[in-house]
């Protein structure tokens, strides 16, 4: 059977649009939040599993909270997503990773993120039971004490996926020349290209409302998007991966892939949309 498993950083997420722009000892007023989703669970492997287990696959994030009430409250997201808990690892905190993602007016985004854990994540026996049992490994930003024993932890036989970030903590120069030359299927951002080395890998660039682009070796493909007209797409490149990994793991060919995290980035985007606006 096959069982994809995610692995990096999670996140309590609390976002807002703002009806200006924030500035210091003024008081700017939030004009559009999401009730339903006060907080929601962020992190790339909340995204990239939810997206994989909403298309029928099997996916388990591994991924690190406190002990306190809030990695209680991201549990329990989880569950109601139908995401599985078991790979979550507890540390010592009353405190969990949170994210405020505070979007101005004027279309940026300020993000204010508390990791909360101090480093102090260790891969528990039952994420290591994950990892040795993936058919399917993702590796995202993560905890860089950890990063290379995830990647020695990658069974042999397992399809490898990067999703890239422009993080020289958790990807220092040596980690993205290993998981370059290991990977099998790359996600990046057209910012994030430069951080790839040399690499037999299929490469798939996520390029905002100019589609997405395929590449491995000289063949090459272009998708093109339905923009939604959203502020708030954090989320959406992660969804995408998960859309493309599920695909791949029922079989569909990388162009096919990438077709199918493209209309998962959609499904995820419109939905949020719709809720914002009723």
């Amino acid at each position: 059977m096959s069982q994809l498993v995610v692995t990096g950083y999670a996140s309590l997420d609390y976002a807002v649009g703002l009806d200006g722009q924030a500035l210091g000892d003024t008081t700017t007023l939030i004009a559009r939040r999401d009730p339903q989703a006060w907080p929601r669970a962020g992190g790339c492997p909340t995204y990239i599993a939810a997206a994989a287990v909403r298309a029928g696959q099997n996916a388990a994030p591994v991924m690190w909270v406190g002990s306190g009430a809030e990695g209680q409250r991201f549990n329990d997201l989880l569950a109601g997503q139908g995401v599985p808990t078991e790979g979550i690892g507890v540390t010592d905190s009353a405190r969990s990773p949170t994210s405020m993602l505070i979007y101005q007016a004027d279309g940026s985004c300020m993000c204010l993120y508390d990791p909360a854990l101090d480093r102090r994540e260790r891969l528990t026996e039952a994420q290591r039971g994950l990892i040795a049992q993936a058919s399917h490994l993702c590796i995202s930003v993560g905890p860089p004490q950890l990063m290379d024993q995830i990647l020695d932890a990658c069974p042999t036989g397992a399809r490898l996926y990067w999703a890239v970030k422009n993080d020289p903590d958790a990807f220092p120069p040596a980690l993205r020349a290993r998981l370059s030359t290991r990977a099998d299927v790359i996600f990046c951002n057209a910012s994030e290209v430069g951080l790839i080395g040399p690499t037999q890998a299929v490469i798939v660039e996520t390029r905002g409302a100019r589609g997405v682009a395929v590449r491995q070796g000289s063949r090459s493909g272009e998708l093109p998007t339905q923009a939604v007209e959203i502020k708030d797409a954090t989320g959406a490149g992660d969804t995408f991966a998960g859309g493309y990994i599920a695909a791949e793991m029922a079989g569909a060919d990388k162009m096919k892939a990438a077709q199918a995290g493209l209309e998962a980035a959609a499904a995820l985007l419109n939905a949020r949309l719709e809720r914002m606006t009723t």
